[in-house]
This record gives C-alpha cells, sequence and structure tokens, in this order.
C-alpha cells in the first residue's frame, strides 16, 4: 500500500481516535480507495473471528484448571511466609550489627575484639570426635591450634 495514512486507519477501526482525527480519517476514506479497502478487510477479518465457532473443553479441563490454580495459591503463602522470614532474618542481622561485641582499644587507637571472649574459645577448641585416632585428633589440634595463632591480632600476643 503506498498511501502514507494506513496506521491511521488502523487506528480509526480501533476506535482510538479522537473525534476531529476521526472526522479527518472518514473525509480520507471517501477519497482514497486503498484506505477503504484496508478498513474492509480489516472489518472482514473481525467478522470471520467472531463468528468462528469456539473450541470444546475437554471434560477434564476445569478440574486441571483448579488444581493448578490451587497449587499456585500455596506458592503464593510459601513465598509470602518466605519473605517474612527473610524480613526477620534481616531484621536480626541488623540488630546484630548494632550490638556489637564488647571491644577495647587497640595500641594504635583501633578497635580491637576482646579476646577474652566466650566464642573465641568456642571457634578455636576442635570438636570431640572419639571415632578418630590418636594421630587424627593430634592433626585436628594442631590445625585448630595454627587458625587460633593465625587469627589472633598481633597486638593480643
Amino acid at each position: 500500500m503506498s498511501c502514507e495514512r494506513i496506521e491511521q486507519v488502523h487506528a480509526y477501526y480501533d476506535g482510538e481516535l479522537a473525534l476531529s482525527q476521526r472526522r479527518e480519517v472518514e473525509a480520507h476514506l471517501n477519497d482514497c480507495a486503498e484506505c477503504r479497502e484496508l478498513l474492509a478487510e480489516l472489518r472482514r477479518v473481525s467478522a470471520l473471528l467472531t463468528s468462528a465457532p469456539l473450541a470444546d473443553l475437554p471434560a477434564d479441563a476445569m478440574t486441571r484448571f483448579q488444581q493448578s490454580w490451587f497449587a499456585a495459591a500455596q506458592d503464593r503463602g510459601v513465598m509470602r511466609i518466605a519473605g517474612w522470614l527473610t524480613s526477620a532474618a534481616a531484621a536480626i542481622l541488623v540488630a546484630a550489627l548494632l550490638i556489637r561485641p564488647p571491644t577495647r582499644g587497640g595500641d594504635d587507637g583501633s578497635q580491637v575484639l576482646a579476646l577474652n571472649a566466650p566464642w573465641t574459645a568456642a571457634a578455636i577448641t576442635p570438636p570431640a570426635d572419639t571415632r578418630l585416632a590418636d594421630s587424627e585428633s593430634a592433626d585436628l589440634i594442631d590445625a585448630a591450634q595454627w587458625m587460633a595463632n593465625d587469627l589472633t591480632p598481633d597486638t593480643a600476643r
């Protein structure tokens, strides 16, 4: 099609134009055979779609739809709970960051974690496992001591 008003004809057919624009397109349709043919074709396609028979649904289609909708509703509930739990975890994390463990000033004015805090002993104590052989247990203790020495700040040694 060579007419430049094709998009306006589509908008006219869809009812998207203001009254003044509709009048302009109607005046153009009186003069342009191509646009009149396009409008007639659009109307024919709509008539075909309107008159087409609807497909019959299988008998169990509604049951499957209801089951899938119920599953989706359960998923939404789980996601809502997960959202609340995530929010609670974030609040706990923020609170933990705001309430710091006891600190003391280092020699250079920096803040160093207190080494007598209860968590430090728990962090460097290897788990008691009676199933390990004595040499394996000694290796674990040596590794834990090495990590504790490596992680201890220089000002505390």
